[in-house]
């Protein structure tokens, strides 16, 4: 009888494992696909429905094409003021501001998403109530969940003197509760000069050290942690002041977002 019983409480306790382990969502690593598109503020004027889209008077326009069902597309729009841009798409997605960072009175980043894209090909419209140099970077990301991805902001600014050494430009730093989150990473800075690197851990998706627009003034680094925990949000350049963004995106439970 008692071994009867011992064999009884074993085969629950297997059971009851089994169910725990089945019951904890898989998360694989969602991953990088692309920097899609870019504008400048030396972009020349798109018409789009008979509307004119000046990228120096904050108003811009790209169309990419072969973007994957159900990935995540992130803008990173640059600003010379402190209002927030507005991101739409031919294509209906709707567009999230994650963060809208800024600094004294003149300059701002902000961070975008839409996500569990349509296929196909997009035209991305970005657009600013005041008429100010807009730099926007467009990035696209595979393996990230479907239904409101992004669940930790964080953001920092500080002025420091133009020209100066090279200091640490932070975003702050989120704490992650998810395995395999995606974390990306913007800042803005006002002066043309380079020196810049990413923080640790970090791959750097734009190259501001070209001296070209718009990589010169805004900087875009992202890393996926396997591990939970707090992550801060740093790059290193030439002294100037700066705005800075961070979001962190969850994984699809099971991963495996389409890649290009």
């Amino acid at each position: 009888m008692a071994k009867l019983l011992k064999t009884k409480i074993i085969f629950l306790m297997i059971i009851f494992v089994l169910a725990a382990a089945s019951a904890t969502p898989a998360y694989a690593a969602p991953a990088f696909v692309r920097v899609a598109a870019k504008i400048s503020p030396n972009d020349p004027s798109t018409v789009v429905n008979g509307v004119t889209y000046t990228p120096m008077q904050g108003q811009g326009v790209v169309t990419i094409s072969g973007v994957q069902a159900g990935n995540l597309l992130v803008v990173i729009t640059s600003l010379s003021n402190t209002q927030i841009t507005t991101v739409t798409s031919n294509t209906g997605e709707t567009w999230v501001n994650d963060v809208h960072s800024t600094v004294s009175v003149n300059d701002s980043l902000d961070i975008f998403h839409a996500s569990n894209v349509s296929a196909g090909n997009k035209t991305i419209i970005i657009t600013s109530p005041q008429t100010r140099a807009l730099r926007a970077v467009v990035l696209e990301y595979s393996g990230v969940a479907s239904n409101s991805p992004a669940y930790q902001t964080s953001k920092g600014s500080h002025i420091y003197p133009s020209g100066g050494p090279t200091v640490t430009g932070s975003a702050g730093s989120v704490t992650t509760t998810i395995p395999n989150s995606l974390i990306v990473v913007g800042c803005r800075t006002d002066s043309d000069f380079m020196g810049w690197s990413p923080g640790p851990g970090y791959t750097m998706r734009t190259n501001p050290n070209t001296g070209s627009e718009p990589d010169q003034k805004v900087g875009v680094e992202d890393k996926v942690v396997a591990a939970t925990g707090t992550y801060e949000g740093t790059f290193t350049f030439n002294s100037d002041l700066f705005a800075c963004g961070m979001v962190a995106y969850a994984p699809s439970e099971g991963g495996g977002g389409a890649t290009s």
